[in-house]
C-alpha cells in the first residue's frame, strides 16, 4: 500500500480528496498556499493529515493528486516545479475535469507517469474515480493508480483523455437540455428537476444510460430520437452506431444482444429484477421529498 500520498490544492475537492484517502489509511500531505484555504484544511484535524509545504511534501510521497484550478498555465507550472521535486518512481495525478491530459503531460520529463483521477464532490462520499488516461501515460501507472483508488473503496473506471472525458459530457448534455426545457417555458425549474426525479432518474441510477435502453428496446430509442431529431434539430440526431445495431437486429432484451454483451437470459433476469429495483429507489425519494417538519 502507498503509505504517503500529496494532494495539492486545499480546496473543497482537495480537502474531500485528502479526507478519502485519509480515511482509506494513507497518510497525506496537503499543500495550500491561501492562508484562508489552510485554515479549513486544518479544520479538518484529522490524524493522518497534516498541512505541508511544497517541497517537503512531494519530496518522499509515491503519489501527487493536483487539484488546483482549472487554469492551464498554472497547472502546467505546478506540474513543471513537481517533477523537479518529485522522486523518479513518484506517480502523478491531476483532478481536472476538462483539461487535456497530454497538454499537462508535456510539463514532465516523463510523460508517462501522468494520468487524470477525476474525483466528484462530494469526493469522500462518491464512489466514481474516472481514470482519465493520456495517449503518453503508461499501463503500470494506470494500474497502480486503479489499485490505490480501490484500496481507498472508490470505484474507479477507466477512460480516455477527450474534452470532458465521460461523466462531463453525460451530465452536461442533460443539464443544456433542462435549461432548454426551461428557458422554452415547457416547465417550472422545481417541476423538472422533479421530473428527473421521479421519472427516470432512479432508473439510470441504478442501471446506467445504454443497459436502461438495451432494456428498453433499440430500435424503440432510435424512433425517438428520429422524431425528436426532425421537430427538434440536430442536436438528436441518431448516432451511426445506434442506427447500425438496429439494421443488424441487435436490439436490446427483445433480441439477441445490444449495446451490452449480454445473452437473453441475463437480460431476462434483469427485466424481471427491475420492478423491485425501482420500487424501492422511488419509496426512498419520495421518503427525500417529504417535506420536514
Amino acid at each position: 500500500m502507498t503509505s504517503h500520498i500529496a494532494v495539492i490544492g486545499g480546496g473543497l475537492m482537495g480537502r474531500g480528496i485528502a479526507l478519502a484517502l485519509g480515511d482509506g489509511g494513507y497518510r497525506v500531505s496537503v499543500v495550500e498556499p491561501v492562508a484562508g484555504i489552510a485554515a479549513q484544511v486544518e479544520v479538518m484535524a484529522h490524524p493522518r493529515i497534516a498541512l505541508r509545504e511544497l517541497d517537503d511534501a512531494v519530496s518522499d510521497c509515491e503519489l501527487v493528486i493536483e487539484a488546483v484550478s482549472e487554469d492551464v498555465e498554472v497547472k502546467l507550472a505546478l506540474w513543471r516545479r513537481i517533477d523537479e521535486l518529485a522522486a523518479s518512481s513518484t506517480l502523478f495525478a491531476t483532478n481536472t475535469s476538462s483539461i487535456d491530459i497530454d497538454e499537462l503531460a508535456g510539463a514532465l520529463d516523463d510523460p508517462s507517469r501522468l494520468l487524470g483521477l477525476h474525483w466528484f464532490n462530494p469526493a469522500v462520499i462518491v464512489p466514481c474515480v474516472e481514470v482519465v488516461v493520456g495517449a503518453r501515460t503508461s499501463e503500470e501507472t494506470v494500474v497502480a493508480a486503479s489499485a490505490l483508488m480501490a484500496a481507498v473503496g472508490k470505484e474507479p473506471i477507466q477512460v480516455r483523455s477527450a474534452p470532458g472525458f465521460v461523466a462531463n459530457r453525460l451530465q452536461f448534455a442533460l443539464f443544456r437540455e433542462a435549461l432548454l426545457c426551461l428557458e422554452e417555458g415547457l416547465a417550472s425549474p422545481e417541476d423538472i428537476d422533479r421530473i428527473v426525479r421521479t421519472s427516470f432518474g432512479p432508473r439510470l441510477a441504478r442501471f446506467g444510460p445504454l443497459l436502461s435502453a438495451d432494456l428498453g428496446g433499440l430500435d424503440t430509442y432510435l424512433a425517438i430520437l428520429n422524431y425528436l431529431s426532425t421537430h427538434l434539430g440536430a442536436r438528436f440526431d441518431p448516432p451511426r452506431i445506434l442506427e447500425r445495431m438496429v439494421g443488424d437486429g441487435r436490439l436490446g432484451a427483445k433480441s439477441s444482444g445490444g449495446l451490452r454483451e449480454l445473452d437473453p437470459a441475463e437480460y431476462a433476469e434483469l427485466s424481471a429484477g427491475m420492478a423491485d429495483l425501482l420500487a424501492e429507489a422511488y419509496r426512498v425519494e419520495d421518503a427525500a421529498s417529504e417535506p420536514r417538519a
